[in-house]
């Protein structure tokens, strides 16, 4: 595949104005395939990252805190830590929370703040398999027929220096395990770009064969008749000896026959140049999901959040606005009110890399792997290598956006433990204990743990146990993350 698509390149790069000219292709679609990208300049109006914020990635909370805050939009500075260093992780991002609680908006927002670019994609229902999310080949149109979302991929493609914030709005509406399926496992592809595959190679080397004899074939007839390297394919029509040559080299019989070939080429490889048959995953591509957890909605897999972060967004009628206000003047007296729009590259807010080795002598390591072994192992609750390795990437991204070391233990317990339990505490564990006394020492645990961090006592992962432990007592002792 590799080897055709540049054979594809190779042609465009080498006859690409002689295409041009016969109307076989398009000058935008060749200068699209074949782009200059080290001359591309970024146009984008505003101030850059490293001249507004000395390139400190923590103070970024307060500036997009008050850019959102202009807009009518309230989000707490520990909330957009947590965002932004999620955005470091370069992990799938699900946002969860109800209808209104300002999951999407703060994606598209979020966005036009640091000058990038938000592309929101409804999921319908009905989408059961990857050629829902990303398109199918058409073979009787030899062409492919491209979704929003992959179109949203080719987009940023063409634009690098600009970060693309791709949001999968009501996510679950369908099953992600089925219709993502192929997507989650490119993503596992950490250390270079993953590529996507959207359909057979053939078809492109086809259609460099068949246009590579056409070009070989007009060139001859050219020849033979005196017309220069320049002529068009009216030209050649018009004259008669290279229209007969033309015609006699090429096996046509008579003028319309020379146009509907014409114009065959031309679609075929128009379709091949807008879509090729494989894709390489834009390093300034984020890719966030949007969920409801409600009768409507389908429950995400153990697959799917063991993949992921999700981060969970409580009613906004239940913030504490005179405190979010508090902070909003705060970081009001260390922000230039006449600084223009930020305009931050991708590489400046996180760069794709191999999560970090396993190090079992790690101190958040040690306790994950030992409330794993001792609490999440028993009652059911999967918390593998790879689990422990994002963690590990996420308190990295997460020092790096001002959240201090407990903070970044309690939130990915939030982020990647907690959404997982589903269980009845009514049944014993796989030690033979009742899970609800396992349950009970893992909140004694973890409220130990946190004891003097200085966490919110309504957000932490402390409370949210309590939560749970309190709703299962009216719920038939049935433990659910998602119950309210």
């Amino acid at each position: 595949m590799e080897i055709n698509y540049r054979r594809l390149k190779e042609l465009l790069s080498e006859k690409g104005e002689r295409l041009v000219a016969l109307g076989l292709a398009d000058a935008e679609d060749v200068a699209a395939l074949v782009p200059q990208v080290a001359n591309m300049e970024d146009g984008r109006p505003g101030i850059g990252f490293t001249e507004a914020l000395a390139g400190d990635f923590a103070r970024l909370a307060p500036l997009l805190q008050s850019r959102l805050a202009e807009g009518g939009l309230l989000y707490s500075q520990a909330q957009l830590r947590d965002f932004l260093a999620l955005l470091r992780t370069r992990d799938l991002v699900v946002l969860a929370g109800d209808s209104g609680s300002g999951k999407t908006s703060l994606v598209r927002a979020a966005a036009a703040a640091i000058g990038g670019v938000c592309t929101v994609i409804p999921v319908k229902p009905n989408w059961t398999g990857p050629e829902d999310l990303l398109g199918y080949y058409n073979p009787i149109e030899r062409s492919y027929q491209a979704t929003p979302f992959l179109l949203a991929l080719q987009a940023a493609a063409r634009s690098p220096h600009v970060p693309h914030f791709i949001c999968l709005d009501e996510m679950n509406l369908a099953r992600v395990e089925h219709y993502f399926a192929d997507f989650l496992s490119l993503l596992e592809s950490r250390s270079t770009s993953p590529e996507i595959h959207l359909y057979t190679a053939d078809e492109e080397r086809h259609v460099v064969v068949e246009q590579g004899l056409f070009l070989e074939v007009e060139a001859e007839a050219r020849r033979r008749a005196g017309l220069p390297d320049t002529a068009t394919l009216e030209d050649i029509l018009r004259h008669d000896q290279a229209n007969a040559e033309l015609h006699r080299l090429g096996g046509l019989a008579d003028n319309e026959s020379v146009l509907l070939h014409h114009g065959r080429l031309r679609r075929s490889l128009t379709a091949q140049m807008r879509m090729p048959t494989s894709l390489t995953l834009p390093e300034n591509v984020w890719i966030f999901g949007a969920v409801n957890m409600d009768d409507t909605t389908h429950h995400l897999s153990p697959k799917v959040l063991d993949r992921v972060q999700v981060l969970r967004f409580q009613n906004p009628m239940l913030a504490d606005w005179d405190a979010i206000e508090i902070e909003i003047r705060s970081a009001a007296t260390t922000i230039s009110s006449d600084m223009p729009p930020l305009r931050m590259t991708p590489d400046e807010l996180g760069q794709r890399s191999d999560y970090p080795a396993f190090d079992r002598n790690d101190a958040n390591v040690a306790f994950l792997s030992q409330i794993s072994r001792q609490y999440l192992d028993p009652i059911g609750v999967e918390f593998g290598l790879r689990a422990v390795r994002q963690a590990q990437g996420y308190i990295s991204a997460a020092k790096a956006a001002g959240i201090s070391s407990d903070e970044a233990l309690d939130n990915v317990i939030k982020h990647k433990i907690l959404p997982k339990f589903a269980f009845d505490t009514a049944r014993p564990a796989g030690s033979g204990r009742p899970r609800r006394e396992l349950l009970l020492e893992l909140r004694a645990e973890l409220g130990q743990r946190f004891e003097n961090a200085g966490l919110d006592k309504d957000t932490s992962s402390v409370a949210d146990l309590d939560r749970m432990i309190r709703l299962a007592e009216g719920n038939n002792g049935i433990v659910n993350y998602w119950l309210r």
